[in-house]
């Protein structure tokens, strides 16, 4: 179990017992916090937090769009070390993620939360779940849920792959996308990784064109113009 917490659910005492072990069951512990998806974020060469695990079917879409925009719950929980709670999106003022909450909302995603994975006072990345429906997570889910990510983080460490920012491994939910920026920086007279993969988010920002989608059309034909 993490450290310094005391989870009297049995469910969520399994879930963090198999964290401990190196195991991430995403989805049976989505349903002890009453998600409908949950997303395990690592900080990678890229600049943005990027997901390694995923569960739920508005998983990809959702961590997609905030590819796409450079920010949203998961990035901000990532990279500013904090939890981030949105437990109504229509709530939201107006500021905030403006042109992404809609988007995410039209996923429809209602309610998301994020909390930070650290190792000492290294962010390394989040744990990022969402509801269907609005509604706030209860204190005992709350105290799970940062249980959950103390011990994602733990687990992690056994993972050299991930912690050395590789986000181009196969089988990992972007893998496509990195491939695509790879024939990108070569078509592009040698660019590097970084500014090819700011090429593939950007064009699929001004065409209101997920990340994945934008990837597929470089792998399959080029994709003319970008």
């Amino acid at each position: 179990m993490a450290e310094g917490y005391s989870v009297a659910d049995p469910a969520m005492s399994d879930c963090l017992e198999q964290f401990g072990a190196g195991r991430l069951p995403l989805h049976e512990c989505a349903d002890v916090l009453g998600l409908d998806g949950l997303a395990l974020l690592l900080a990678t060469d890229t600049g943005l937090p990027e997901p390694m695990l995923v569960h739920g079917p508005l998983t990809v879409p959702l961590e997609d769009l905030q590819l796409v925009h450079g920010r949203g719950p998961g990035p901000d929980a990532a990279q500013h070390g904090m939890t981030v709670l949105a437990p109504d999106l229509s709530d939201l003022v107006a500021s905030r993620w403006t042109g992404l909450t809609p988007a995410i909302r039209s996923l429809g995603v209602a309610a998301v939360f994020a909390f930070p994975l650290r190792i000492g006072p290294v962010r390394i990345g989040a744990l990022s779940g969402h509801r269907r429906a609005p509604g706030a997570l209860t204190p005992p889910q709350l105290d799970g849920a940062d249980a959950l990510a103390d011990a994602a983080a733990r687990a992690v460490l056994r993972q050299t792959a991930w912690l050395a920012g590789r986000a181009d491994q196969a089988g990992l939910p972007f893998a496509a996308a990195h491939r695509a920026a790879g024939v990108l920086a070569v078509r592009l007279g040698g660019v590097s990784l970084e500014h090819a993969w700011l090429r593939l988010r950007a064009h699929a920002f001004r065409h209101d064109r997920s990340l994945l989608d934008t990837a597929d059309a470089v792998l399959r034909d080029g994709l003319a113009g970008l």
